[in-house]
């Protein structure tokens, strides 16, 4: 379980429940709400935006918000077990190293393919001409998510499908 509280101008919403959420829909509500609170009457505009996050996310997740590792393999090993074969595969691959691994929330284009580089046995240079199209193609099939421009990272049901592959192999 994860809980959060957010505060924008008089705007305040609280939130408990999957953890998930954190990493794919967070970016849109903030959106959301300071687009909402600009365009409340009487309402000045925010000068900066409150978050409060509780000292761990989720009771027993041992998920805390500055460790959110969740495995200790390579991008290779995740590459080799969700059958990359693809730029856009291997960026899901990368994407998942950065999140599970590295515990990141999200990446710039700079690190996922530093990432996808780290997979000697399943990068081609190619990729790196082809990453606009790969992001491209993932973001339209709904598998990552773009917060600010040219960060990226993997939808709720990405993540979970990922984990789920992962954990199979221990």
């Amino acid at each position: 379980m994860a809980k959060i509280r957010l505060k924008v101008g008089s705007m305040e919403l609280e939130y408990e429940g999957d953890p998930s959420f954190l990493t794919g829909g967070i970016e849109a509500l903030l959106m959301t709400m300071g687009s909402l609170v600009c365009k409340m009457p009487n309402e000045p505009l925010p000068t900066e935006l409150a978050v409060e996050v509780p000292p761990t996310i989720g009771s027993g997740s041992g998920v805390t918000p500055t460790d959110n590792r969740q495995f200790t393999i390579s991008t290779n090993t995740i590459a080799a077990n969700l059958l990359a074969k693809s730029g856009s595969d291997l960026v899901i691959c990368a994407m998942a190293h950065l999140e599970l691994v590295q515990g990141k929330m999200s990446s710039g284009r700079a690190e996922i393919l530093a990432e996808m580089k780290n997979a000697k046995q399943y990068y081609k240079q190619s990729m790196s001409k082809n990453l606009s199209k790969s992001f491209a193609t993932l973001l339209g099939a709904k598998r990552i998510n773009e917060g600010a421009k040219d960060s990226y990272a993997l939808t709720a049901s990405e993540r979970k499908q990922i984990e789920a592959k992962l954990a199979a192999i221990g």
